[in-house]
């Protein structure tokens, strides 16, 4: 008895505290006339479909509840979690409302599981965690229960987690919260119209959510994807942080119907930070926005090129980074044959970095053939990637006459008083570019 008595405590608690609607694997803020298939089969009895914005909690629609028993009920669920749901009253109200949320294995014997008296003009958050319960698959409903009146209560943003992380992969922005996605599975990120949308229809206007998303793996990356943007040109934006917060340096500013590419985390936890703001009036009907986000593996680095140009005594090894992850240094190695390595010097690497980085080392040789060489990216962990090998060819000078010299713009030259770059033409046609 004791038991059952601190649990409708808890219960009670759950409707008054905050809770962060972040990981749902199906959510609706509106239903309109016609139910929802997600999921399964969908219920209702008696129910209203409302349409007045001012007083829908997100969007512009939400559930009418009139009468004693009307309800709307849930498909059997495998494994359900987090129940939620938002409710309020009518400013004129009167009577004793009451809203139970109820499972049944079958569809016909009912478990009362939260029951909500207090209602309010303002929209209130229920919230009863039935993956507690151990319950598997069950058919969840909220039903009316009213013990007097018939004046309207609204429900809005109904959601579900469940105890499966597979199928927690829907984020809707019905608030700003965090989650850590586990690295194994793909996400689907929407506005708050939820999971059938983006849909022809408004969004709320004057809106500011934060949504911080972290990979259960700090050595991957999130890599968003988009499949449908419409947001109000310069007036509605979807800003892309790369890090954990909105300080985290911008990677994307995003308004209007353009698609935008791909974009992917490059800070060290591979994290993401998307924020949504809107302004006070919407001018037409935008459809919101609609994306993808897994988890990529981070590599070390992304080369550009690596090259290589011929000197007298010398060969000027160049390569470029257009970003760089946990990255110590670059070890410069070369060989005669192609087979066998010795390091000749190494170059620092960036560390962490998402702009083009470009690096340069002269490698010097007294004996003149081929060379080979390749670079070796040494990570912060030890681990490490080899890049190349290239050739440079350094023939013998032996027995070669410098007849000309000209600048690098093919101009004919004195040596004397010239500085920087020249080409040597010898006397067997061959040329030779130089330094001085």
């Amino acid at each position: 008895m004791m038991k059952n008595f601190i649990f409708s405590i808890l219960l009670v608690i759950c409707t008054s505290v905050g809770y962060s609607q972040c990981s749902q694997y199906f959510i609706y803020e509106s239903f309109s006339t016609v139910l929802p298939t997600q999921q399964g089969t969908w219920v209702s009895t008696s129910l209203l479909a409302g349409t007045t914005s001012s007083t829908a909690r997100t969007g512009s629609n939400y559930l009418v509840f009139n009468g004693l028993n009307d309800a709307i009920r849930l498909p059997q669920i495998a494994n359900p979690g987090v129940f939620t749901f938002w409710y309020r009253r009518s400013s004129t109200s009167t009577g004793t409302p009451k809203f139970t949320v109820q499972t049944s294995p079958n569809g016909t014997t009912w478990t009362d599981r939260l029951s909500v008296t207090v209602f309010t003009t303002t929209y209130q958050l229920a919230s009863v965690d039935l993956g507690a319960l151990g319950l598997t698959n069950v058919f969840i409903r909220v039903i009316d229960q009213r013990a007097s009146g018939s004046a309207e209560r609204y429900i809005d943003d109904l959601g579900l987690t469940s105890t499966s992380a597979s199928e927690n992969t829907l984020i809707p922005f019905l608030s700003a919260c965090s989650q850590t996605l586990d690295i194994a599975y793909t996400y689907t990120i929407t506005d708050n119209i939820g999971p059938q949308g983006p849909i022809n229809g408004n969004y709320p206007n004057s809106l500011d959510r934060t949504v911080t998303l972290t990979p259960s793996d700090a050595s991957k990356k999130l890599n968003l994807i988009f499949e449908h943007l419409d947001l109000e040109i310069d007036y509605d934006y979807l800003y892309v942080h790369d890090g954990a917060n909105t300080s985290a340096p911008l990677l994307a500013t995003l308004t209007g119907v353009a698609t935008p590419s791909d974009i992917t985390a490059t800070n060290s936890t591979g994290q993401l930070t998307l924020r949504w703001t809107t302004d006070v009036s919407n001018v037409g009907s935008w459809g919101g926005f609609k994306a993808t986000v897994n988890a990529v593996i981070a590599l070390p680095v992304e080369l550009l090129y690596f090259e290589g140009e011929p000197y007298p005594t010398f060969n000027k090894l160049i390569w470029a980074t257009a970003s760089e992850h946990i990255s110590d240094y670059f070890e410069i190695q070369e060989s005669l044959d192609g087979i066998t390595w010795e390091p000749i010097g190494t170059r620092s690497a960036a560390g962490f970095s998402s702009q083009l980085i470009n690096y340069s080392y002269l490698a010097y040789f007294d004996e003149y053939a081929i060379h080979y060489y390749r670079l070796k990216q040494v990570d912060f962990n030890g681990n490490y990637k080899i890049y190349g090998p290239i050739a440079i060819n350094n023939p013998s000078m032996i027995n070669k006459k410098p007849i000309r010299y000209y600048n690098t713009m093919g101009q004919e030259i004195n040596l004397y008083g010239h500085s920087g770059f020249y080409l040597i033409l010898y006397d067997d046609g061959s040329i030779q570019k130089s330094y001085k």
